[in-house]
C-alpha cells in the first residue's frame, strides 16, 4: 500500500490478486474438462452437435469453441470484476458468486446437450438432457451461494482503520484510555415493573367479564412497556450507544459531539420521565430514578442516560469526558 500526504490511505492497488488468480483459472478448468468431456462422446455423433439452443446442427470443434468462450466470458468476465477493490466487498461477494453459478450452470448446458444427443439405448436422443440440466443447475445455485457468503475480500485500508490508529496512538500516551470501554444492561426496578403490571391487572381483571381478550390485551401492552425500558449501553472510543432490548438502536452521541459529561443522581420526571424520550434536540433513556450520566452536547443539548449505579455512572462519564478531550466533571 502507499500512502499520500491528505492520511485519506488510498490504496494503489485495485485488484485483489487472490480473487483474480480464481476468476480466470477456475473457468478455464471448467472450459478444459468440456472439451476433454466432448471429444470423449464426439465419437457417438458423426453428424454433428446441435447447439443447446438450436439452430441446426454445427460441427463438434464449432460446438465446443461457443461452450469455451461463454465459460470464459461468463466465469472470466464478470468474476474478474469481482477482484477489483474499488468495488464495495459486498458487491465483489455478489459478483464473484454469480459469475461461479453461471459459469457452472453454463458448463452443465453444454455437457447436457453433449449427452442428450450421444443418448444410447432405448433412450431417444434429445437436444439437452433435462436430468443433467436440473442437477447441474441445482448444484451451480448452491456453488454460487457458498461463494458468496464465504469469500473473504482482500482488506484495504479505511477510515475506520484511520480511527483505530489514532486510538492506538492515544492509548501510547494516555493508558487508562486503552480500557476505554465499558458496556451495561439496564433494566426497570422491580418496585416500577410490579406497578405497570397491576395498572394493566386490576381494570383489565373488571374488565374481563366484557371480555377476556381485554385482560390478555393490557397485559400484552404492560409486558411490551417493560420491554422498552429495558435496554443495552455500550460506550466505546466512537461514543454511546443506547439499544432498546439490545438490538433496536434508540441512542448515539458520538464522542466528537460531547461537550461534557458528569455524573448524577437524578429524578426521572424531570427529565421527561421513563423511557426514551427526544425533544427539542435533547434525548434521555432512564429506566428508574437514580444514578444517571448527562451529557451536554457541542450544539447545546442534553443526553442523559440511567446506570446500574453512581461507582458505573462515574466511570462512564470520565471515559466520555477523555475521549471528547475534556477534564472530569465531579457530580
Amino acid at each position: 500500500m502507499t500512502f499520500d500526504g491528505s492520511h485519506d490511505v488510498p490504496s494503489a492497488r485495485h485488484l485483489d490478486a487472490r480473487a483474480l488468480r480464481f476468476a480466470l483459472i477456475f473457468p478455464g478448468l471448467l472450459a478444459i474438462g468440456l472439451v476433454i468431456g466432448g471429444l470423449l462422446v464426439g465419437g457417438d455423433l458423426p453428424d454433428g452437435v446441435e447447439l443447446p439452443w438450436g439452430g441446426g446442427a454445427v460441427s463438434l470443434p464449432v460446438f465446443l469453441s461457443v461452450g469455451v468462450g461463454t465459460i470464459l466470458v461468463l466465469g472470466a468476465g464478470i468474476g474478474g470484476w469481482g477482484a477489483r477493490t474499488t468495488l464495495p466487498g459486498t458487491g465483489r461477494r455478489v459478483l464473484l458468486g454469480t459469475a461461479m453459478a453461471l459459469q457452472l450452470a453454463s458448463c452443465t448446458l453444454f455437457a447436457a446437450a453433449l449427452l442428450g444427443q450421444s443418448s444410447q439405448g432405448p433412450l431417444p436422443a434429445v437436444r439437452v438432457d433435462g436430468y443433467v440440466m436440473l442437477m447441474g443447475s441445482g448444484l451451480a445455485a448452491a456453488m454460487g451461494v457458498v461463494l458468496a457468503l464465504t469469500f473473504k475480500p482482500d482488506e484495504q485500508w479505511t477510515r475506520a482503520d484511520d480511527a483505530a490508529l489514532a486510538g492506538i496512538l492515544d492509548s501510547a500516551h494516555d493508558p487508562a484510555a486503552a480500557h476505554d470501554q465499558l458496556a451495561y444492561f439496564l433494566h426497570p426496578r422491580g418496585s416500577v415493573t410490579m406497578m405497570i403490571l397491576l395498572l394493566a391487572v386490576l381494570p383489565g381483571s373488571l374488565l374481563a367479564l366484557i371480555s377476556p381478550w381485554i385482560l390478555l390485551g393490557l397485559l400484552a401492552a404492560a409486558l411490551l412497556l417493560v420491554a422498552m425500558l429495558c435496554a443495552t449501553v455500550h460506550v466505546d472510543r466512537q461514543g454511546l450507544t443506547v439499544k432498546i432490548l439490545g438490538f433496536i438502536p434508540a441512542l448515539v452521541a458520538p464522542c466528537e459531539e460531547i461537550a461534557a459529561a458528569v455524573s448524577l443522581d437524578i429524578v426521572a420526571k424531570d427529565y421527561g420521565g421513563w423511557g426514551l424520550r427526544k425533544h427539542s434536540g435533547n434525548a434521555t433513556f432512564l429506566s428508574y430514578s437514580g444514578a444517571a450520566v448527562v451529557l451536554r452536547m457541542n450544539d447545546g443539548a442534553k443526553v442523559a442516560v440511567s446506570a446500574p449505579n453512581l461507582d458505573t455512572a462515574d466511570e462512564l462519564s470520565e471515559i466520555l469526558n477523555r475521549r471528547a478531550g475534556k477534564p472530569p466533571t465531579q457530580r
